[in-house]
């Protein structure tokens, strides 16, 4: 469970300093809005960088408000890799609530193993042990 939560945690960590490094803002155009089963919707935003095309998706809200086929919206880009992008705003590339979400995540998987750990230590301090022939 702390790889589980640690390694993306650590990914988002290196792309939000490479971004904060060099930052490439640019306007995206939300192209499509599609469903994704069990979480919603999703909207695809195309944008350029440097006479190159991309495309991210992202979920940004459904309903009354939220961007359709043919809103702005704008980005922030690594000048080196541009397939790196983040809202503008936000200091994560997958939002600036999945980061704390992957470090809880791996806290939590850390303090586990040592919980599991600790009480294995226990019970094996307890048995007892077989005389020997």
């Amino acid at each position: 469970m702390a790889i589980v939560g640690g390694c993306p945690a650590s990914r988002q960590w290196r792309q939000a300093e490479r971004i904060d490094a060099a930052p490439v803002r640019v306007t995206g155009v939300v192209t499509a809005v599609e469903h994704v089963p069990k979480s919603g919707y999703e909207q695809v935003i195309a944008y350029e960088v440097r006479g190159h095309r991309h495309t991210v998706t992202r979920a940004l809200g459904t309903g009354p408000g939220s961007p359709g086929a043919g809103h702005l919206v704008c980005l922030e880009a690594e000048r080196d890799h541009p397939g790196v992008v983040r809202f503008c705003g936000e200091r994560y590339p997958s939002g600036d609530d999945m980061y704390p979400t992957y470090v809880l995540l791996a806290v939590a998987g850390a303090i586990g193993a040592c919980v599991v750990a600790g009480a294995a230590a226990g019970v094996r301090r307890r048995s007892p042990s077989k005389p020997a022939r």
